[in-house]
């Protein structure tokens, strides 16, 4: 049975009210939800109508002795668009390009072409002629292939809150672990899905690449998500990775380096200084293996002011590398 809350089976009801001309009776749709395994009584279903008809424009029509429902003014047809509104358009169904591998990426671009379906052959026409024109660069983001039922059950645990177990193969041990978590919500980092939440082996909240999830399955039990833990994810994090420890960091970036910062990089800080011969970036984050291989990546450009175990991390980093040369 699959597990639909009562604001989601009635969308689902007023979908299938609107896509047929014909009509559903209460016995048509107590069968379709059936098909989709979500198995409600049809007084339910009945009880769902009339909640329904408080919002929405339903009517009802006698036939050979049956009622039958339709929702023809929820209908989608024969929309028209400004010239902004296309252009738009084309420009979402680029940014979804990356995203196409995963569930929600693809039903965003089905969702787009069924708004395009359902407008005039002029429209069609211009984003026809209009799409290829604006190109994303999408360089930077990862391509990852994502199981579909994998992340539906995802969606579904982090909508009722309950419990699922997965086998996950780690990056950095590359080893498959069976963990117990409490998904809080799903993030998407350089194009790749990821789901956040408490992990039960761990003891902490981790970040979970899904294309590593190899099986799930969903338990019973529920959770509540943190009240503060919206509020504290952004700064406990740096750019992906986070950690418990939060201290100030403060790095000094000179000449063109503190340029680029300033221009690419400036949401990343807490605050930005401007000195003499650059910048002073300041945040409190923790100390990840990713803040200092961000660090590295600028050279002699960067400087770490604080903390000193910061900058001894990267300097032992920095005395690796020359090894590798000398």
């Amino acid at each position: 049975m699959k597990d639909m809350a009562q604001t989601e089976r009635q969308i689902f009801i007023l979908l299938l009210l609107s896509e047929n001309k014909r009509g559903y009776t209460i016995s048509d749709l107590h069968a379709s939800l059936e098909t989709w395994d979500v198995i409600v009584d049809k007084k339910t279903i009945m009880r769902d109508i009339d909640s329904l008809s408080g919002i929405c424009f339903i009517s009802e029509e006698e036939r050979n002795g049956k009622t039958y429902y339709t929702a023809d003014k929820f209908r989608l047809r024969e929309i028209t668009f400004t010239s902004p509104e296309l252009i738009s358009m084309a420009f979402l169904l680029e940014l979804l390009k990356p995203y196409q591998y995963m569930t929600m990426g693809k039903t965003s671009q089905e969702l787009i072409h069924k708004l395009l379906d359902n407008t005039t052959n002029l429209n069609r026409e211009f984003i026809k002629h209009f799409t290829g024109l604006v190109t994303i660069n999408t360089n930077d983001y990862i391509s990852d292939e994502v199981n579909p039922e994998i992340e539906d059950r995802l969606q579904s645990a982090i909508r009722n809150k309950t419990k699922v177990r997965i086998i996950y193969h780690s990056f950095g041990g590359d080893e498959d672990t069976i963990r117990i978590i409490q998904p809080y919500e799903l993030v998407i980092n350089d194009g790749a899905l990821s789901v956040v939440g408490y992990c039960e082996l761990r003891n902490d909240i981790r970040d979970f690449r899904v294309s590593r999830i190899k099986a799930i399955t969903s338990l019973e039990d529920s959770f509540t998500v943190p009240d503060d833990y919206f509020l504290k994810k952004a700064r406990n994090k740096f750019i992906h990775l986070s950690g418990n420890v939060i201290e100030p960091i403060i790095i000094a970036f000179d000449g063109p380096t503190a340029k680029y910062v300033q221009e690419y990089e400036s949401e990343l800080a807490d605050e930005i200084v401007i000195t003499g011969t650059g910048i002073t970036f300041m945040r409190n984050t923790a100390v990840t293996e990713e803040l200092i291989r961000w660090i590295l990546q600028f050279g002699s450009g960067a400087r770490v002011l604080n903390p000193n175990h910061l900058k001894d991390k990267v300097k032992l980093e920095l005395a690796k590398s020359l090894e590798l040369y000398s």
